[in-house]
């Protein structure tokens, strides 16, 4: 499939914006040494984004100020200013209503933001996605990841929804800029997810999977008996309905 032309015209996220901002000399340093820590001027810029996204989330869990001895100063070692601006473009567009832990923020800094290599952005994804209309083959791949009736029935409205396609969209991105295959099986642990069992997780995926099946056979919203007649048609098979 052809690719979606990426146009310059249109307007930029604004939490590129807001990061390139605050990130204004860093984004073209050399990263840094993966023995070294996260500089100290970065991590204090990185935590006035966090304190102005998250307020009191962020402050009670790791503090007010900045500390070089912290865990996210460790954790974020090889980082550069332009990877953790991606990193709070991210937060944005996966909508996290609380702050992440540092190695999962180390993730989302490490990952392909989509219209960096000529894809939509996730919002036009995602409504593609939702109108089976995939203009490239990352965005079909993305769909059927996060399940194809699951998105024939959604809405834009679907938040829960839309992190999963989000979270399958980026990781197939991340595949595609690295040359890797799109059909290989994504490990996710997603926020609907969490406190689930594995036989849980195991049930629903079964379930996506019988009615992906029945969509493709166009047995969803039938009834037995259309069903049945349906079964017979494509069998051949007439029989004539006798009157009581």
């Amino acid at each position: 499939m052809d690719q979606e032309p990426n146009n310059p015209s249109i307007a930029r996220p604004i939490g590129d914006l807001i990061s390139e901002a605050l990130f204004p000399p860093l984004t073209e340093s050399k990263p840094t040494s993966p023995a070294e820590k996260l500089p100290d001027k970065l991590l204090e810029r990185l935590w006035l984004k966090m304190t102005e996204l998250y307020g009191h989330r962020w402050t009670s869990s790791f503090g007010a100020s900045a500390d070089p001895a912290s865990a996210w100063a460790s954790a974020l070692r090889g980082i550069n200013g332009r990877q953790i601006a991606h990193g709070l473009n991210m937060l944005v567009a996966l909508t996290y209503k609380w702050p992440p832990s540092a190695p999962e923020f180390r993730g989302l800094c490490l990952n392909v933001q989509p219209e960096a290599i000529g894809l939509p952005d996730i919002e036009s994804a995602f409504h593609q996605a939702l109108a089976r209309r995939y203009r490239h083959l990352v965005v079909k791949a993305a769909a059927a990841a996060t399940g194809l009736y699951d998105l024939h029935r959604g809405e834009l409205t679907d938040e829960s929804l839309r992190k999963r396609f989000a979270f399958q969209y980026l990781t197939m991105a991340r595949r595609y800029a690295n040359g890797e295959p799109l059909d290989a099986p994504v490990v996710c642990a997603l926020e609907h997810d969490l406190g689930r069992s594995i036989r849980e997780l195991a049930d629903e995926f079964a379930e996506r999977k019988m009615r992906e099946r029945l969509e493709r056979q166009g047995l969803v919203d039938v009834t037995a008996v259309q069903a049945r007649n349906q079964l017979l048609d494509s069998l051949r098979i007439h029989r004539e309905v006798r009157a009581v």
